[in-house]
């Protein structure tokens, strides 16, 4: 994920969006005030900053390293790299289940005990290497919770309430350019993501028309889910899997 774009800019872009000054997010942030303005002009982030400013921003930590194009450190990475993961089972019955069990869908996700990490976690595989650009920094975030390209399609077909079906190797090419990272495939993987779509579209310099379809009304829990799952291990999802079918009633 080295070389994206600059986050100075994707930074800048954010902060302008939001009508954020520097020394605001500096003080929300409790860093140097010098410092912001070196990142803006082009000076890389340090680890620290990129922590302390995920949550002046709203953001996770995770995914502002991904954003400047730095390794996630292990503690924000998720525990596993088994190819077989895969939260997408949980995702449908996320959908489908009674709005009263998506609650007691996350207590037992947030439940699972963490777990010693054996080698580093994630889904980064050799495929996912791409070209610096905002449809990289998409499959970046995405690949940060652990979503595989088959995974990806498969939240943005819930999110999006089925208007967006795309192929695996579509999205593999959002991620190397190839593919438009058009406003409705923006607005999809923010609600993936969890990111508000207005924010994810300022990173990229892309503008939001007032047209677009709403997400799924379920689509926050979906992004949640995906978030808290992408901690557990294979055998921890395996259990969330049947607990989530029992919640769903199938």
């Amino acid at each position: 994920m080295a070389g994206l774009l600059r986050f100075g800019a994707l930074l800048a872009h954010l902060t302008g969006h939001r009508a954020l000054d520097s020394a605001t997010l500096a003080a929300a942030a409790g860093t140097d005030p010098a410092e912001l303005p070196a990142v803006l002009g082009g000076q890389p982030p340090t680890g620290r900053l990129l922590r302390d400013l995920g949550p002046a921003l709203g953001l996770h930590a995770a995914d502002l390293f991904v954003l400047a194009g730095q390794p996630v450190p292990d503690d924000l990475t998720p525990i596993t790299r088994n190819p077989n993961w895969s939260i997408s089972t949980v995702v449908y019955n996320t959908m489908v289940m009674p709005a009263e069990n998506r609650r007691p869908l996350l207590d037992a996700i947030r439940a699972q005990p963490l777990v010693r990490r054996e080698g580093r976690g994630g889904v980064d595989r050799p495929y996912h290497r791409y070209e610096p650009g905002f449809g990289a920094a998409l499959l970046g975030l995405a690949h940060s919770r652990n979503l595989t390209w088959p995974s990806t399609v498969r939240a943005l077909y819930a999110v999006t309430d089925g208007r967006i079906y795309l192929s695996p190797s579509t999205i593999g090419g959002v991620g190397r350019g190839t593919v438009e990272a058009t406003s409705e495939l923006v607005a999809g993987f923010a609600g993936v993501l969890g990111i508000p779509a207005p924010d994810l579209a300022a990173l990229g310099g892309i503008h939001l028309p007032d047209d677009l379809p709403p997400l799924h009304t379920r689509a926050a829990d979906v992004a949640t889910v995906i978030w808290e799952a992408r901690r557990l291990t294979t055998t921890q999802l395996q259990d969330v899997e049947l607990t989530s079918r029992h919640l769903a009633g199938r």
